[in-house]
């Protein structure tokens, strides 16, 4: 069975992912960074008019994409369609023959992925880099999330965050604070907006 018949094999269903209050608050979040990076996508050419302004277009609609879709993830739960996609293609392609041994290889693989990703997004603005030095701080918080959610589902055990906390689970709190660090970074970009620029009018009268 082909992949993408085995993807079409498992059902899709709408349902509440996470409805209390802690959860629309991160939603709400989400959509407010996203806001945030259209806002600085809209304004990429005032805001760095020394820099290629497509390149900050693309890296900001990007971000605001990303975030959408977490935020949209957090109330539809996505991401258990996603694992049964997984799981029904690894039980297709015999991966379960290597247990947890593959699941391992699949959070470090994702990991890695994320990681690459930001490294990428880092040398693209390198010339540009305290304006979004705290961007990359939000997302590999946002990924640390991720990364624990992932692991979550497969039962892989990872260092626990509370054992630096006092013994306070933060996890649940790591979507809300790498929204806000974003957020916050959004509009610090923002305040730097260059007024347009007025091209004088050279053109001479003619009096007759």
């Amino acid at each position: 069975m082909s992949i993408f018949r085995v993807i079409s094999s498992v059902p899709f269903e709408f349902h509440a992912g996470d409805p209390t209050l802690m959860g629309w608050l991160t939603l709400a979040f989400y959509l407010i960074a996203a806001a945030g990076s259209l806002a600085c996508a809209l304004f990429a050419h005032r805001i760095f008019p020394k820099d290629n302004p497509r390149v900050h277009q693309i890296i900001w609609l990007g971000l605001c994409a990303f975030l959408v879709f977490l935020g949209i993830n957090k109330q539809l739960d996505l991401q258990s369609w996603f694992t049964a996609v997984i799981k029904a293609i690894a039980w297709e392609q015999g991966w379960y023959e290597y247990g947890q041994r593959a699941q391992v290889l699949f959070l470090a693989g994702f990991g890695l992925v994320g990681v690459t990703a930001v490294a990428i997004l880092g040398w693209l603005v390198r010339h540009s880099w305290r304006r979004y030095i705290f961007i990359f701080l939000g997302l590999l918080v946002i990924l640390r999330f991720i990364l624990v959610r992932i692991a979550t589902f497969y039962a892989i055990p990872l260092p626990e965050l509370s054992q630096f906390t006092d013994g306070f689970r933060i996890n649940g709190a790591l979507e809300i604070i790498g929204a806000v660090v974003i957020t916050l970074t959004a509009l610090y970009n923002l305040r730097h907006v260059k007024p347009p620029t007025h091209i004088p009018n050279t053109t001479t009268t003619l009096e007759y």
